[in-house]
């Protein structure tokens, strides 16, 4: 079988751009299955996608008109797990889409853990009373028995799941399919979470952006909330109603609330998200392991490409139809 023809396409904007490196993309290859082309400019795109079976994408590019620009393309590979964009690209039907679904697993566990033992032990409210000179003392107890609420039972909400029943939380979950997880206590569906607002302590975001979260979570669900609960997005900015949060951190309505997911990103200097009370914000890169993240990926790839040249089928594929 002769090799198979790839691309790699990394933008040099991106903040994967530094891990995804032409050395290291060639170095991790298995001799014999691929012939490789590497770019990072607009003419190395159009001249890899020319002749390209497979493009491996690191940061965003344009892919309008494929068809006439990669006639012999079959799959995508994107190396980050939010794929809204590419989705909106008009991606041809033949050609398979897939991500990086699971990588981010060991530092989801570990930031979703993280900002969850800042939100319980008052860290963000120590953090305002610091900038404002303040002493206020706000003792808490531990985690042990207290109730998370994750939206989305993916990669990331299963890891976030396993992280927090191990310090003794209770977790109610929600997902599309509603499927059992060992980690979860009781499982939701679609809008059923709703009803359990009310009972939860920190509610957690870690869905992907599709038509159906988009503004999943507004001020009618945020004021079902308790007054003592906090709120951790590692979702999508959009998902959230930022402007409603701020607004109930501000009057004390909601206790706390850590966001590494933004409305707009690079979140501009003149936001009023910036001097919100009660908020930590992260730039979007608390779920990001500069050290292993693009091994991780290239091994799962890699692992990928040698299913596409036996004719398997690939993992973490994307369905357009679900948006994730």
């Amino acid at each position: 079988m002769p090799p198979t023809r790839l691309h790699v396409q990394v933008n040099p904007a991106s903040s994967l751009a530094a891990a995804f490196t032409e050395a290291r993309l060639r170095a991790a290859a298995a001799p014999g299955q691929v012939t490789i082309s590497f770019g990072q400019t607009p003419e190395a795109l159009e001249a890899g996608l020319a002749a390209a079976e497979v493009l491996l994408l690191a940061g965003q590019s344009p892919l309008h008109d494929l068809p006439r620009r990669a006639p012999h393309l079959r799959w995508i590979s994107y190396t980050s797990a939010g794929v809204e964009w590419l989705l909106q690209a008009g991606l041809p039907e033949a050609v398979t889409l897939t991500n990086a679904s699971g990588t981010h697993i060991p530092k989801a566990a570990e930031f979703t853990l993280l900002s969850v033992l800042m939100l319980n032990n008052q860290m963000p409210h120590f953090a305002t009373a610091q900038r404002e000179r303040r002493w206020a003392p706000k003792p808490a107890g531990t985690v042990a028995g207290r109730t998370a609420l994750i939206l989305g039972m993916g990669a990331l909400g299963g890891a976030a799941a396993q992280a927090l029943a191990g310090q003794g939380m209770r977790i109610i979950g929600n997902s599309h399919s509603g499927r059992p997880h060992p980690d979860v206590a009781v499982m939701t569906r679609g809008g059923d979470f709703r009803a359990y607002l009310p009972d939860t302590d920190v509610l957690i975001i870690t869905l992907p952006l599709t038509p159906a979260t988009h503004g999943l979570i507004g001020r009618a669900e945020l004021d079902l909330l308790p007054p003592h609960a906090g709120v951790v997005n590692l979702g999508r900015g959009e998902i959230l109603d930022a402007d409603a949060l701020a607004a109930k951190l501000r009057d004390g309505s909601l206790a706390g609330a850590v966001l590494d997911a933004l409305p707009q990103e690079p979140l501009p200097p003149e936001s009023p998200l910036w001097d919100t009370p009660n908020l930590v914000i992260t730039p979007h890169c608390g779920l990001y392991d500069p050290g292993d993240y693009a091994p991780r990926c290239l091994d799962a790839f890699f692992a990928n490409l040698a299913r596409f040249r036996a004719g398997e089928p690939l993992h973490q594929v994307v369905d357009p139809a679900r948006g994730y």
